[in-house]
Formats: C-alpha cells, structure tokens, sequence
C-alpha cells in the first residue's frame, strides 16, 4: 500500500480561541470559495474575502497569515466534503465487490454535487508553495489508500481477480474516473446522466476486479 509520511502544513493564528478560530476561518472559507469560484485566485483580492466574510482585511489576517493560506483551507475544506462521503459508504458488512462499488458511487455523487468546487480545488492546487502543496496531496493519498485497502480485501478473500501490482492503478483509476466527471461533464453529459455514468463505471470495474 502507498503511505505518504509528509507532516501536515500548518495555518497559523494569533487568535487563541480554537472555538473562535474554527468558526471566523469556516467564515472565510465559505467567502473565498464562493468569490474563487467566480473570478479565480489570482484574480480575487484579500479584501474582496474579508468584506464577503463580514470583516476587514486586518482582522482576517489575525486568522490566516496569507492569501495562500485562504486557498489551502479552501481545497481542504472541499476535500473535506469528498472524504467524508467517501468514508461514509463503508460498510464492514458488504462483500468486497459490494464495498467497493459503494465507495465509487460517493465517490462519483459528492463530484458530482460539488463539481464546480472540485475543478476549482485541482485547478488552483498548482498555486500553492511546494509545502502547502504536498500536504494537501496527502489527502489524495488517503482517498487512494483507501480504496487500494478495499481492493486489497478483495484479493485476500479470493474474490477479486487481479495480480498485487494493479491494486494502485485500479485505485487511482477510481479517483481519476471521478474528476473527469467534473472536467469532462459538458462532454460526457451529451450521453450520460450521474446515475448512468456510476451505473457503467461499476459493471466495468466489475469486468476488471472479477
């Protein structure tokens, strides 16, 4: 399994109040997504964040230091969203083909419910520091680990039949599958709805595992 030891990037603050903390940055983050959305990072301005956020500039920056730290809490709190439903699909109780099935269905539905948001976290991951950016990536990681553990299940019971080698492929293919449905959703909408579009990745995977 792929592991990832990069230690997570930290925003500092000069507010001590971790309540006060979590509740002006989800503030912030729900501003600048928004505004990012709209007009891009490089194109926004500090100051059009704080206004959308209900404050000044100076206060805004007693809870993030700069405007890459805005981004950073940006994509994570969009990931956030798709780990979240990804994890939720598990079920201890499902076969493996089962399990992993439902994990591509969240997986497929939360990107399809964010899309707008998703383009935006990948096309501006680029803009970050090399630090900054690496931690975020682990996030990537721990969706692919993830699904590389449920495809890994499958081989140890016998039921998939694949080699060990093409656990990360089919793992990352999975992920891979998702974001095109946010890039490539002009094009692929012309054929498919969310529904078919899940409905077909999951007798292809299955043609694959089995």
């Amino acid at each position: 399994m792929s592991e990832t030891q990069t230690e997570e990037y930290i925003v500092a603050t000069s507010v001590k109040n971790p309540k006060r903390v979590e509740k002006r940055r989800a503030e912030i983050i729900d501003a600048a997504v928004k505004i990012f959305s709209e007009k891009g990072y490089h194109a926004t301005t500090t100051k059009e964040i704080a206004e959308a956020a209900g404050m000044n500039v100076g206060t805004m920056f007693q809870y993030v230091k700069t405007k890459q730290d805005i981004l950073y809490l940006v994509c994570c709190h969009i990931h956030s969203l798709i780990e979240k439903a990804l994890y939720a699909a598990t079920s201890e109780n499902s076969t493996p083909l089962e399990a992993i099935k439902k994990d591509m269905t969240a997986l497929f539905e939360i990107v399809d419910q964010v899309s707008d948001y998703v383009v935006l976290m990948y096309q501006e991951t680029a803009s970050l520091d090399k630090e900054a950016r690496r931690s975020f990536l682990q996030r990537e990681q721990r969706l692919r680990n993830h699904l590389e553990k449920q495809i890994q299940r499958g081989i140890d019971s016998g039921v998939f039949k694949i080699s060990q080698e093409s656990v990360f492929l089919i793992a990352d293919d999975i992920l891979v599958q998702s974001q095109m449905w946010a890039f490539r959703r002009w094009s692929l909408t012309n054929k498919f709805t969310i529904e078919k579009y899940i409905a077909t990745r999951s007798e292809l995977l299955e043609t694959l595992l089995t």
